[in-house]
């Protein structure tokens, strides 16, 4: 903590911007907090600092703005009620690591001031192994499919897009996968030029700067011939539409959605789907489902944080048993079938416990949110 500290009292004046987000990144923070009039603000393995001393003027956060918007227009968009998400890539030696950060602005209100707000959160420059993130072996076997739907789900800030970048990853690395990937996110966080590419390839969208929407981007990508289909989000009707389609067109289909658990996230999909169309979809969507995961970030032991995991592989006899019953049971039913057949977040933060990933008082805690 006292080491995070005095490095923030180290940092250069607030005009050099790229080397105080290289400076952030180098000490491990999540989440960088740039505010008109406000001090700066990180967060490092789920803890806060500041630095008192490093007040943001208007002039200087405007500045930023536009240079990572790359554009002056920035501050006049987010005057007009309107939000930028972007990303932004610091890499001035390319012999050396590049730098990218998820860039989320607003307007905000400081006391009886307007003011502007940036997020960033720092992207790593490679997608992490699966290795890397303990995934389970049984969650990896059901990771291996070729066609259906995959479901990558958790609130925000859980991993979602860390998890679902590493298996992008393994498929590009393995010789054996001869898979053509297209992907659309907002904004792209992850990118794979670093990442040899043996006998596959990638080709990334980003949402709405390249392409207006998730819909049209799907539309897009299944006239494109690919294998797999990675869609950053879904958050609305059109584009769980759009996703079932492409599920069962026969694309290998990897979307995320922000649910809790399993049964939640069930429930969150049909729930999606156009009222007009919503039993059809719904059949179709189960009819041709692979996965459903859920994440979750824990403090671990060496101070950084683990995930733990609620998974289910759906089978022929999942399916069906789902298709003959009422969508209003869906949830509840698999909520069984996760404790029969996939692994429920008690069994996960028994697991992680046990592996010493997490403490005694880590894991007591996660239990109690369970109940």
């Amino acid at each position: 903590m006292n080491d995070i500290i005095d490095r923030l009292k180290s940092l250069p004046p607030s005009t050099n911007l790229d080397t105080i987000l290289i400076s952030c990144v180098e000490m491990g923070a999540s989440r960088i907090h740039l505010q008109t009039d406000t001090a700066l603000k990180i967060r490092v393995h789920g803890r806060n600092y500041t630095e008192p001393s490093m007040r943001w003027t208007s002039r200087e956060v405007e500045d930023a703005l536009a240079i990572m918007y790359k554009s002056s227009t920035g501050a006049s968009r987010l005057s007009q009620r309107a939000a930028i998400d972007t990303s932004y890539i610091i890499w001035p030696d390319r012999r050396q690591r590049r730098y990218g950060f998820r860039v989320n602005a607003v307007a905000s209100t400081i006391g009886s001031n307007d003011g502007i707000g940036i997020i960033l959160r720092p992207l790593p420059e490679k997608p992490t192994p699966l290795e890397e993130q303990y995934v389970e072996p049984r969650l990896a076997e059901a990771l291996e499919g070729e066609t259906g739907g995959y479901l990558i789900c958790g609130v925000t800030g859980s991993g979602k897009t860390t998890l679902m970048g590493g298996v992008t990853r393994q498929r590009l690395e393995n010789p054996d996968c001869h898979c053509d990937i297209v992907e659309g996110a907002a904004p792209l966080e992850l990118f794979y030029d670093l990442i040899e590419q043996k006998n596959a390839s990638i080709q990334q969208t980003e949402i709405p700067r390249q392409l207006a929407t998730f819909p049209d981007f799907i539309r897009a990508a299944m006239r494109q011939e690919p294998t797999d289909i990675n869609i950053g989000e879904c958050r609305e009707a059109e584009t769980m539409e759009a996703t079932i389609q492409a599920i069962i067109s026969g694309h290998r289909t990897t979307t995320s959605v922000h649910t809790n658990d399993p049964p939640a996230t069930i429930r969150r999909v049909v729930s999606l789907c156009p009222v007009g169309d919503r039993d059809s979809l719904a059949i179709a969507l189960v009819d041709n489902l692979k996965l459903i995961v859920n994440q979750r970030l824990l403090r671990s032991t060496d101070g950084e944080r683990t995930a733990i995991r609620s998974f289910l592989p759906f089978n022929r006899k999942i399916r069906e048993t789902l298709l003959d019953a009422p969508q209003a049971r869906w949830p509840n039913m698999v909520r069984g079938f996760v404790e029969q057949h996939g692994q429920t977040f008690e069994q996960s933060i028994k697991d992680v416990h046990a592996q010493g990933r997490i403490s005694d008082d880590i894991a007591a805690r996660a239990m109690k949110e369970l109940h």
